[in-house]
């Protein structure tokens, strides 16, 4: 399956057999941005940029608006 990243445009090559049905994050291997993605039947439903904030304890994913 491929995908472009919403930030620069890069094109993923996503595994069918893990990507098939999907919901989750995905880095960009070529500007290191994290996306989360929804899949079914190996189509790409939806794309949301994810932004990392740190906390005390640990690093938290958050969705960010359009």
């Amino acid at each position: 399956m491929k995908v472009k990243c919403i930030f620069c445009g890069h094109e993923l090559n996503l595994d069918h057999c893990v990507f098939d049905n999907y919901t989750g994050s995905v880095k960009c291997f070529s500007c290191s941005r994290m996306m989360e993605l929804r899949t079914a039947r190996g189509i790409a439903y939806s794309k949301y940029p994810l932004a990392i904030f740190e906390t005390k304890s640990n690093l938290a994913l958050v969705k960010m608006r359009d």
